[in-house]
């Protein structure tokens, strides 16, 4: 995963970078691009989430044993690329995507 900054004015430009807007903006898009690999039978955990400046939360009770896999077999019928740690899994395939975006709205910014 690349990402390519530019540097003018160091301080002006780390505050941009990890301003409220700009973080809340790229836990947004990390929720998009996770949701496909997070198990689903009713969509509760993926559906239900705090996405903040500082962080993406599945606020179901079982949304941590869910990203550990803890003896769970997934069913894969509603989302075939359901896994644990399904941030991981994202990083993997959809990481640079991620970076690309956040990149794209900081130049929009």
């Amino acid at each position: 995963m690349n990402v390519s900054v530019h540097f003018n004015n160091p301080s002006a430009t780390f505050r941009r970078i990890f301003d409220n807007q700009t973080m809340t903006y790229a836990h947004t898009r990390l929720h998009a691009l996770c949701s496909p690999y997070v198990p689903m039978d009713t969509g509760m955990l993926d559906q239900t989430v705090d996405i903040t400046n500082e962080y993406v939360r599945y606020k179901v009770p079982y949304a941590h044993k869910v990203w550990d896999g803890e003896g769970l077999n997934f069913s894969r019928d509603k989302h075939p690329l359901a896994t644990a740690h399904w941030d991981a899994a994202m990083k993997v395939a959809k990481g640079q995507q991620l970076a690309d975006e956040i990149t794209e709205y900081l130049k929009r910014r």
